[in-house]
């Protein structure tokens, strides 16, 4: 039946038009016929179906087919619209979209698309029959986003508009790394701006005081401890010194002034002290003639000890035996030398500045020997000795002149036959020692000796007797003297015992060609005081007074000894020797020698 409102043609059975949904009129609806009476199908229409089996089904008109499935459509539209509804408010309610920490956020504004939702175009919408192979349409929906916050943009879906709730994250981890890192910047900034532009520019700019800008530094000048100051002024000027008396033009930004030290303390008469305070008093000359003061510069001058070697005895506490002592030393010439407050500066110059001086020694124990010096540019320096003779109640003296070191030669043996040549026998001179003591005392010989004379003891207290030295080296003479009631006496003299070269050298043993037997041997060759011949270079010089060497030896192995020396030579590192020495011990694997005598190459 067509609707006399919109011509949509609807069912017969149907009390309304399906499309606009006006009243049909039923009266204008045909009268139906009897099947058998109707005219023939139109074709593609089917009234009556036989079925396989040859019977006829109730006729099925395809209207009230496509009716029945759009009330099937339209029911099901209805559920879904209202669980779309349904959808929406909830999401309205808890916003288009989820925020927080869980949700990764994008960077600037963007556009983005959102899943598509579905719906199906309404009947309206659709112009003549409603087909059942209708097709849903799908709506897009485009949505801009921050990320600061969510957006309150709406979107029309399905004829709907859904408002987006509007949610603002104040505060995040995000949000607080980038405001660290600004503070970051600009404290980095600021303290750049400081450290190069203020700092240099402005602070810095500021004059520091003319003693610190003020370059001194320790130098030599003639021969003599000085110092170099260089004191800053403009290109040019000139400064002049008030101490010095003299003026200096300032080149490359600096006056260059060389002072030697003892201007400071040469005019005092004592100078006991170790330091004293320079001041320079500097004026600046202006084009027009006048001295404009400067800041005063001051330093620190060390003055040295006027030089002082004690060469005789080696050391400042001595063991004496007879009562007097001779002690050497050397002073600077021109030097002022008083010993033990008596003036001794008329020796100084004798002997280039070598003084020899007997001191008288009581037997009480120590005596005191002081020595002062003063020389020109030095500061006074003085030296203690001591020298110590045992107390004795019973006086007993050695000579004076008794040797300390022996090298005795060959004499005639005037106690023996002559040979057959009519020659007496050599023997080595032998060294006399002799002395004084009381009259009634008795003298006895304590140490190796020979021909011991008391013929004159009981006149005037005096003896004599030949020392015997059983070792090279050091030897050590001792005497007593006793008498009834009284402490015995005891005197030790010490005498430095070496044969003459004749004989030293003609016992000694080639060091290279012995030198595993001395290694393997050492206690007996040391015991017997064997001698040896050492060729070779100084490689090393481990200590001074005595000298303390290490020897390379001329081998075709790598062989070196340690040998000190008491020869009467210095030796010094590269120097090619021949040393005639004895043993004395091991060190380090090497064998330990004592030197007595030098000579130069001879290979």
């Amino acid at each position: 039946m067509k609707c006399p409102n919109c011509g949509h043609w609807n069912r017969a059975s149907f009390p309304r038009c399906f499309r606009c949904g006006t009243p049909l009129n039923q009266e204008d609806a045909p009268a139906s016929t009897p099947a058998s009476q109707e005219a023939p199908a139109a074709p593609g229409k089917v009234y009556i179906q036989i079925n396989e089996e040859g019977r006829s089904t109730s006729p099925i008109d395809e209207r009230d087919k496509l009716a029945q499935e759009m009330k099937d459509l339209l029911s099901r539209k209805g559920k879904g619209e209202e669980e779309q509804q349904r959808l929406r408010r909830s999401g309205a309610q808890q916003g288009f979209a989820p925020s927080g920490r869980s949700v990764q956020t994008l960077t600037g504004r963007s556009v983005f698309t959102p899943p598509q939702s579905t719906s199906y175009i309404s009947t309206e919408e659709v112009e003549g029959d409603v087909r059942p192979d209708a097709i849903p349409v799908k709506s897009q929906r485009t949505i801009e986003y921050d990320e600061y916050e969510d957006t309150a943009a709406s979107a029309r879906v399905s004829g709907m508009t859904i408002r987006q709730m509007k949610v603002r994250r104040r505060f995040g981890m995000r949000r607080f790394t980038q405001i660290a890192a600004l503070l970051i910047l600009a404290a980095v900034v600021i303290f750049g701006a400081y450290q190069f532009l203020y700092k240099p520019l402005v602070l810095d700019r500021k004059e520091a005081p003319l003693q610190e800008r003020t370059l001194i530094t320790s130098s030599i000048l003639n021969d003599l401890p000085a110092h170099t100051i260089k004191l800053p002024a403009n290109e040019g000027a000139s400064i002049y010194i008030k101490e010095l008396r003299e003026s200096f033009i300032v080149t490359g930004g600096y006056a260059t002034i060389e002072v030697a030290d003892y201007i400071w303390y040469e005019n005092s008469k004592s100078v006991t002290q170790q330091y004293v305070t320079a001041t320079l008093t500097p004026y600046l000359k202006t084009n027009a003639g006048e001295q404009k003061p400067m800041e005063k510069i001051t330093y620190e001058v060390e003055i040295p000890l006027s030089p002082l070697t004690l060469v005789s005895p080696s050391s400042t506490y001595v063991d004496v035996s007879t009562a007097l002592y001779n002690i050497q030393f050397k002073v600077e010439k021109n030097s002022s030398v008083y010993i033990n407050g008596e003036d001794y500066s008329d020796l100084v110059n004798t002997q280039d500045g070598l003084i020899s001086y007997n001191a008288s020694v009581s037997p009480i124990g120590e005596n005191k020997i002081t020595i002062t010096t003063r020389s020109q540019y030095y500061r006074e320096n003085s030296l203690t000795i001591v020298l110590y003779r045992q107390p004795q109640q019973i006086r007993l003296d050695l000579a004076a002149d008794i040797a300390t070191r022996w090298s005795p030669g060959y004499v005639d043996d005037t106690t023996k036959p002559k040979n057959e040549k009519g020659e007496y026998p050599q023997i080595e001179e032998p060294m006399t020692v002799k002395g004084t003591t009381v009259s009634w005392a008795t003298i006895r010989v304590l140490s190796p000796y020979a021909n011991l004379d008391t013929t004159q003891l009981a006149l005037n207290g005096s003896f004599s007797f030949d020392a015997v030295f059983d070792k090279i080296g050091t030897n050590t003479i001792i005497i007593e003297a006793s008498a009834p009631g009284y402490e015995p006496s005891i005197v030790k003299h010490e005498v430095y015992y070496v044969p003459v070269s004749a004989i030293y050298t003609r016992k000694a043993w080639d060091m290279d060609q012995n030198y595993t037997d001395y290694l393997n041997n050492a206690q007996t060759r040391i015991a017997n005081t064997t001698i040896y011949r050492c060729r070779g270079t100084v490689k090393e010089i481990l200590a001074e007074n005595p000298q303390l060497a290490v020897i390379q030896l001329y081998s075709n192995y790598d062989r070196s000894v340690l040998v000190e020396n008491l020869s009467n030579d210095i030796w010094k590192v590269g120097d090619e020797i021949r040393v005639y020495a004895d043993a004395f011990g091991v060190y380090n694997g090497m064998p330990r020698l004592i030197g007595r005598y030098t000579y130069g190459k001879d290979w």
